[in-house]
């Protein structure tokens, strides 16, 4: 083959080589210009084009939200939640605590098909009497999957352990918190109330210049009657001497008792099985018990009532 013939050889597969390689190897994303210099970069090893990495968003594997941030103490908390990926049969482990950390609700609930979940508190309860911030946590997977959420509400001051009582509420202390009974009274005046911790008993001082009569709406956190977890008849005095006509008006917050009196009547008395004090350890028992039953269903799945650290 002669010297020329050999050149014009070596000048085909050369071209061929840029043409046929260059696109194959030599992509020009968007932001090189001009092209013939991305080209040249990469065949010399000087390109100084970079491309930038896509970020896809994910969406949050566990979310938990409430239908607002602060509540009262006469209110439901709609607690809704959403799981993104649903592990059939597997519920998502709730718990609430108070500003000091104490567990005030603990339960499980179930996942639907879309990986939502839904439960409501109700602030009135015994256990929720402290004000302040409260902290809902949220758990759902099993062993390394484990994901946690958490949201926080705030319960405004509550009626028991009030700075200062209204006009239409008698003031009674006790451990150095003020608990505030409303009431109403004909026949007479109420000049104080007091609590009783060891006899369980509201006492309402009185002066009745005729006959008449007061009623009490006594909060349940402050003083109820129970037999189990049904309500239970309080035991009422006057002066001293068991009053039996008397009405008593429950709801799920308290208890209103209206109590007739005659001239002359200076106290009244009313017992009853739960005095503020003893909700405490009350509700550390059934906490105990909740507690319990949940670590004996979770321990199956590796769920953490307590996150780790």
């Amino acid at each position: 083959m002669s010297t020329h013939k050999e050149y014009a050889l070596i000048a085909i597969l050369a071209t061929a080589a840029i043409v046929g390689v260059g696109p194959a190897f030599g992509y020009c994303p968007p932001d090189c210009t001009p092209k013939t210099n991305y080209t040249a970069g990469l065949m010399t090893g000087n390109n100084v084009t970079t491309v930038q990495p896509i970020v896809i968003p994910v969406s949050l594997p566990l979310s938990l939200t409430t239908d607002k941030t602060t509540y009262d103490r006469q209110s439901v908390v709609d607690v809704t939640g959403h799981v993104q990926n649903v592990i059939p049969g597997l519920p998502v482990t709730l718990r609430v605590s108070d500003s000091l950390g104490n567990i005030v609700e603990v339960s499980q609930l179930t996942v639907d098909n879309k990986g939502n979940f839904e439960t409501k508190f109700d602030t009135s309860s015994p256990l929720w009497s402290r004000g302040g911030t409260y902290t809902i946590y949220a758990q759902y997977g099993v062993q390394q999957g484990l994901r946690m959420a958490q949201t926080q509400i705030t319960i405004g001051t509550v009626i028991a352990g009030a700075a200062s009582c209204q006009p239409n509420q008698l003031a009674a202390k006790v451990d150095g918190q003020q608990y505030c009974i409303g009431y109403s009274i004909t026949g007479g005046t109420a000049t104080g109330a007091t609590i009783s911790t060891i006899s369980k008993e509201l006492t309402v001082n009185i002066q009745s210049t005729q006959s008449g009569q007061i009623t009490l709406t006594i909060p349940r956190t402050v003083l109820d009657a129970k037999a189990g977890v049904k309500d239970d008849s309080f035991f009422v005095l006057a002066n001293g001497q068991e009053q039996d006509s008397f009405t008593d008006t429950p709801s799920a917050n308290a208890r209103t008792l209206t109590i007739p009196f005659t001239a002359g009547t200076e106290q009244i008395g009313i017992i009853g099985t739960q005095v503020v004090p003893e909700f405490g350890p009350i509700a550390a028992l059934v906490f105990a018990i909740a507690i319990v039953s949940i670590i004996a269903v979770s321990a199956k799945t590796g769920l953490r009532l307590l996150p780790k650290y």
